[in-house]
C-alpha cells in the first residue's frame, strides 16, 4: 500500500465502500459476534445506493481514505443527529491510524458546525478503540438486521466550543 489521501467521497465511490465495508466486516472477531450474525450484518448490493444517496445528501459527510490500491478506510458523519455513522478500515490497513485519522476529522468537523457531543454506535470489537479516542462508553443498544439481533455499544465524547 502506497500513500494514504483523505477526500470527501463521490457517487462513484459507492461500489468501493460497499466492498469495503463487507471485507471490513468478514474480518471481526468471532468473540464479538458469532457467523450468523455477521452474514446479517453483510450489506448486500442495494448497499451501493444508500451510500450513493448519503454521498449527495446535506446531512452526511463522507469521507474517504485511499492509497495507490484503492480505497482503504471511509467513515460518515451524520450532522443532524450528532453522530458518526460509520468508520470502516480495511483490514490490512487496520492499526495504522486511519481509523484515528476519519475520527478526529471528523471531531474538527463536528466543531465548526457547533456539534458539542458526538455519539457513535459502535460495534463491541470497536469499542476500545473509541475509549482510546476518549469517548464514553453510556449504553448497550440492540439491532437487529435479518431477523437477527446484534448488540452494539454507545459511545459519547463532548466538546467545548
Amino acid at each position: 500500500m502506497g500513500e494514504r489521501t483523505f477526500r470527501q467521497a463521490t457517487p462513484s465511490d459507492g461500489t468501493s465502500i460497499l466492498q469495503l465495508k463487507r471485507e471490513a466486516i468478514e474480518q471481526i472477531d468471532s468473540d464479538s459476534y458469532d457467523e450468523e450474525q455477521l452474514t446479517a450484518w453483510m450489506p448486500d448490493d442495494g448497499a451501493v445506493d444508500e451510500f450513493k444517496q448519503a454521498i449527495r445528501s446535506d446531512v452526511f459527510d463522507v469521507l474517504v481514505a485511499e492509497d495507490g490500491d484503492g480505497l482503504v478506510a471511509y467513515g460518515v458523519l451524520n450532522l443532524e443527529k450528532g453522530r458518526i455513522d460509520a468508520v470502516f478500515v480495511h483490514p490490512e490497513a487496520t492499526g495504522d491510524g486511519i481509523g484515528r485519522s476519519l475520527v478526529r476529522q471528523f471531531e474538527s468537523r463536528a466543531q465548526m458546525y457547533g456539534i458539542t457531543e458526538l455519539t457513535i454506535v459502535s460495534s463491541l470489537n470497536a469499542r476500545p478503540f473509541y475509549e482510546s479516542l476518549g469517548y464514553e462508553f453510556r449504553d448497550r443498544k440492540e439491532r437487529e438486521i435479518a431477523g437477527v439481533v446484534l448488540e452494539f455499544a454507545i459511545v459519547t465524547k463532548e466538546f467545548d466550543l
